[in-house]
């Protein structure tokens, strides 16, 4: 969240003064391998939301971390996307009523199920109360810039590695694991083995600036969702 000390009474003034977008962090409680810890998705969204709250004195909200996530092991936490739904529909109407109208949400989290419940979410509250909301998958702004292809750097492997290696260095595991075992036995979709702070925060820096481009552009004005 930012800024960190955030009251109701500065809530309020911000969005009296619609001053900017409320930016909403989500993730999910998933498994990031063996050296990743299960909030990684949340961890990576909140700091690149919070980051870019800081730099244009904007304000970012605590991150939605319980979310869709294939329940294929224990960490993997699965709501169904119509409960899902209602709730991300809720928490952002309830600032509607409250006078805010832009929004832009940092999604940490991928696969169909939660693309698809937030587009059909963010069109009908645009629809309904004419709110502006752009919607930003991380791994897809990675792609998109020619950082990082997907296909192969897909779950826990260098990008997701190197983010958290450079928000917080102590929340990776030993990565020699993958030395001796092939990381597709942990959920792992590519190599962390070549992963770096320096890669993180390189990477960390293009998906902020390629955002606050977008927001603080004339394209800002309906729904967007960057993977359409």
């Amino acid at each position: 969240m930012y800024p960190r000390n955030l009251t109701w009474v500065k809530l309020k003034e911000y969005i009296d003064s619609g001053r900017g977008p409320l930016v909403i962090p989500i993730g999910s409680l998933e498994g990031h391998g063996a050296h990743l810890p299960i909030d990684t998705d949340a961890i990576i969204a909140s700091f690149v939301a919070d980051e870019l709250a800081r730099r244009s004195e904007w304000i970012s909200l605590p991150p939605i971390i319980y979310t869709i996530a294939v329940p294929v092991r224990p960490g993997n936490v699965y709501i169904e996307p119509e409960v899902f739904g209602a709730y991300l529909s809720s928490i952002i109407k309830h600032f509607i009523e409250f006078g805010q109208r832009r929004f832009v949400i940092v999604l940490g989290h991928g696969g169909p199920d939660i693309k698809n419940t937030i587009i059909k979410v963010c069109d009908d509250l645009c629809r309904k109360y004419g709110a502006t909301i752009a919607v930003f998958h991380i791994a897809h702004v990675l792609n998109k810039l020619g950082l990082v292809d997907t296909s192969k750097d897909k779950h826990a492997g260098v990008w997701e590695t190197s983010i958290v290696m450079a928000i917080d260095a102590s929340l990776v595991g030993n990565l020699s694991i993958y030395k001796e075992t092939n990381p597709k036995k942990y959920g792992v979709v590519g190599d962390p083995l070549q992963a770096s702070s320096e890669t993180g925060y390189r990477y960390i820096e293009a998906v902020i600036n390629y955002m606050e481009n977008f927001i603080k552009s004339p394209k800002f004005k309906e729904c967007y969702y960057d993977w359409l």
